[in-house]
């Protein structure tokens, strides 16, 4: 009961976060509107009504079907048979159980059986939020095990409504960012009950957990230096850390093992449709890890991260103060930062193409909700009462600004992919859009991109 009552913040910010998220997802009904399945979530969703709608996995059946035409995209490849997805089928199995929940409601309630019906979309939306409260449980159980009660819910609150994550968990919600805060969060909880009392069953998790990370977004494949590099920070914790891959060696072997077979539906689709076990999908585009755009990518006011999610800063400047209060995670974590960092600054698209906010950090916020607590936590010991206070209300006033500014994107005021400094302030503060906006907008030559070539 003590430690309930010692929790209460934490788990009232939980509520909070959950009533306010479902009041919102029914108040905007995306589910009755086109915008479910769209943009990315094109591909990724268009495996389940492949395998559980049409019995193929060719998906053959869109070539000459107009309904198809926004629905199924990829790379054509064999004479008969439909494109080859650009993306992987890692999050076809987060939308798994819910699209199966609304195959099963179109059935009963006479909807059309295909899929995209309203039912389909009700679940695939649904499904995002249900990731949103798993991965804002497990980052609480991770957060609580370094920073008070309320230092927790703060985090909790700022990271959900004070940046791009409120966004993508009921805008577009079924794009992959949200599923992937959630499945790191699991696994940073995972990893450490891991190196408590190493045992069979948390090695299985973060194997499959890992993998499913690895298979949603390849590039995230660095997050196995988490619970690699986790508990080592000098030579002497390296050392143990040797030690006990060797005495916990089949634990440890178990992780590659797992991971394959997680992609291993993935490895067969690949063979069936294109004769190669391995396909690269994604045609000429790629990366220039020679001339990465890290100012870019954080700064620019086309979809730079910190110009549309300035309270991530705390987290930023946090990793590098984990040490003191997290020294387990001091060194995994900002090293996988920093590679991520350089891995996203250095793709083609450093924008992302049409988003909101370079929507490809929210993937890291819960490595990040442990900076943010250290930096909190520092601040917290340091200043006065009154200080404290107003800090608070500096932090309440980038959470607006946030929720302002997600208002703003939604009504088409910030650009996808076109903002310049100039439609920024001709926009700032604003709900309308004022008299030639559309003449501040600069869009971004794609083709010269893919080339390396940024204007």
């Amino acid at each position: 009961m003590k430690a309930i009552t010692n929790r209460k913040v934490s788990i009232l910010a939980l509520w909070l976060t959950g009533i306010t998220m479902f009041v919102i997802f029914f108040a905007s009904a995306r589910w009755n509107t086109n915008k479910v399945v769209e943009a990315d979530v094109v591909s990724y969703y268009s495996y389940l009504p492949a395998v559980f709608v049409y019995g193929d996995i060719s998906m053959s059946y869109a070539i000459a079907d107009t309904f198809f035409s926004d629905k199924v995209w990829g790379v054509y490849w064999k004479e008969g048979m439909g494109p080859v997805q650009k993306y992987t089928m890692g999050m076809a199995y987060a939308y798994l159980p819910f699209f199966l929940g609304g195959h099963v409601v179109a059935q009963v309630f006479d909807y059309p059986v295909n899929g995209y019906s309203k039912p389909y979309r009700f679940a695939l939306q649904l499904s995002s939020l249900f990731f949103l409260l798993i991965g804002l449980i497990f980052l609480r159980k991770v957060l609580l095990r370094y920073y008070s009660d309320t230092i927790t819910a703060l985090i909790l609150l700022l990271l959900t409504f004070g940046s791009n994550l409120f966004y993508y968990s009921l805008g577009q919600g079924p794009m992959p960012h949200v599923y992937l805060f959630c499945l790191i969060s699991i696994l940073l909880y995972c990893t450490i009950r891991f190196y408590e009392a190493p045992s069979w069953q948390y090695a299985i998790l973060i194997g499959l957990i890992g993998g499913w990370i690895t298979l949603i977004r390849p590039n995230h494949m660095m997050i196995w230096l988490i619970p690699a590099l986790y508990g080592v920070y000098n030579g002497a914790t390296l050392k143990l850390r040797l030690r006990l891959f060797w005495t916990e060696k089949w634990k440890f072997l178990a992780w590659p093992t797992l991971v394959f077979l997680v992609i291993l539906p993935q490895l067969f689709y690949w063979k069936y449709l294109t004769e190669n076990w391995l396909y690269y999908s994604y045609g000429e585009e790629g990366f220039f890890f020679l001339h990465p755009q890290f100012l870019k990518t954080l700064f620019s006011f086309r979809n730079g991260w910190l110009i549309y999610s300035p309270i991530m800063v705390l987290g930023v400047i946090g990793l590098f103060r984990l040490r003191r209060y997290s020294p387990a995670f001091g060194l995994a974590i900002p090293l996988h930062f920093i590679l991520s960092l350089y891995i996203i600054s250095s793709w083609w698209c450093w924008w992302y193409g049409g988003n909101f906010g370079n929507r490809v950090f929210i993937d890291l916020y819960p490595m990040l909700g442990l900076g943010m607590g250290a930096i909190l936590t520092g601040l917290g010991h340091r200043l006065t009462p009154a200080l404290r206070w107003a800090g608070l209300g500096i932090a309440s006033l980038f959470l607006l600004l946030n929720l302002f500014q997600t208002l703003q994107y939604s009504r088409g005021l910030i650009h996808y992919d076109a903002m310049t400094p100039a439609a920024y302030r001709a926009i700032f503060g604003k709900l309308e859009a004022p008299p030639g906006l559309e003449n501040l907008f600069e869009h971004p030559n794609y083709e010269k991109a893919k080339k390396g070539v940024y204007e």
